[in-house]
């Protein structure tokens, strides 16, 4: 395994590719995943939520300590996911933030952004928008209803996503996040519904993700997309495979709806947890971690 210095603290990272057929290439590239946590508010109460929400009023994301960080890790970055808590809780925090990146990386950087729906009409309102790559819209049920009850809100509907995607330019920037759980997409005809769900939207890619096990609710109600036998069922289309040792397992391909074809990508984690850093986090109270949970890094003054 290779290493890299970030500020004071040397990482482990990942030195090679998961190869489709569980070989393993060579990676040359020395560059992490960079997800920044623009507020930990939320609005939501997602029972499988990974990353513990406040209800406070103040945000204490702090733009200039940001600018330094992401000065000092440039070097280091592959690409940019913001995140929470809910972050159009804050557009205006939004587009600051993509505006200093886009002043950081002179050059072409991928930035995307996450977000539960709330305020999703808004998201065309973004000065910044030209810039996301694509936007991640949390949606784990097919009807608005049960959806709405996953997340213990009213976010985005069926209607209003295919209002905004019309307004959009390049409506595949899109992309449906939806969680595998007991009582909800839970099997391959889930998964197909739900990509029928999708077409019929308007949106043409959709992520599958295997809960962590943070909590009981995860643990009790976990699925594995990877037990799917999805190459037997002639509506799926496999492209790859990848399985990286017992750290976790993906899998991308496309699924022939009445409407059209879309792009789906299942991931869950495996029995082990990875020994290399995956990824770095800016969190909304400045500080930078080696990963969801790492060890907080510094950069000397």
């Amino acid at each position: 395994m290779k290493t890299v210095t970030v500020g004071n603290t040397v990482l482990e990272i990942k030195d090679y590719y998961c190869d489709d057929g569980g070989g393993y290439l060579q990676r040359d590239d020395n560059k992490l995943w960079l997800y920044i946590n623009i507020t930990d508010i939320c609005n939501a109460h997602c029972p499988f939520c990974i990353n513990p929400c406040r209800s406070a009023r103040t945000n204490p994301f702090d733009q200039r300590i940001f600018r330094q960080t992401l000065i000092s890790l440039k070097d280091h970055i592959s690409g940019i996911s913001l995140t929470g808590g809910e972050p159009m809780l804050f557009p205006e925090i939004i587009d600051d933030v993509i505006g200093i990146i886009t002043e950081v990386f002179t050059e072409y950087i991928e930035i995307d952004i996450v977000t539960n729906g709330f305020r999703f009409r808004e998201i065309g309102n973004l000065k910044h928008l030209d810039e996301l790559d694509s936007i991640h819209l949390s949606r784990h049920m097919i009807t608005d209803s049960a959806n709405n009850e996953v997340f213990g809100i009213p976010v985005a509907t069926a209607y209003t996503i295919q209002d905004v995607l019309s307004s959009l330019s390049d409506p595949a920037k899109v992309v449906f996040n939806c969680i595998l759980m007991k009582n909800g997409i839970d099997s391959i005809e889930g998964m197909a519904a739900f990509l029928e769900f999708a077409a019929d939207t308007g949106v043409r890619n959709t992520s599958f993700i295997g809960m962590a096990p943070v909590n009981q609710f995860c643990i009790d109600n976990y699925v594995d997309p990877a037990c799917f036998r999805l190459m037997k069922d002639k509506r799926f289309s496999i492209w790859n495979s990848q399985q990286d040792h017992k750290f976790c397992k993906c899998s991308s391909g496309s699924y022939r709806a009445k409407k059209r074809s879309v792009r789906f990508y299942y991931r869950c984690i495996g029995s082990q947890k990875a020994s290399y850093a995956r990824q770095l986090v800016y969190t909304a109270d400045n500080k930078l971690l080696a990963g969801f949970g790492g060890k907080e890094i510094h950069f000397e003054e």
